[in-house]
């Protein structure tokens, strides 16, 4: 069981038309996007905090 497998559904899904496959696949790298933004953000805002701490 890996992480990826917590987020990447195994079921085959039929789409209408072309343009469903494309925006659900970018629907979900945009999400994974702001997730590991967020996260980023999060460290460096803590990293910063801690630097200027010190000096204070």
């Amino acid at each position: 069981m890996g992480l990826s497998r917590e987020f990447v559904s195994n079921e085959q899904r039929k789409f209408n038309f072309k343009i469903g496959s494309t925006i659900a696949s970018a629907l979900a790298g945009f999400v994974v996007g702001v997730i590991v933004a967020s996260v980023i953000w999060a460290i460096g805002f803590d990293y910063l905090n801690s630097l200027f701490a010190e000096i204070i």
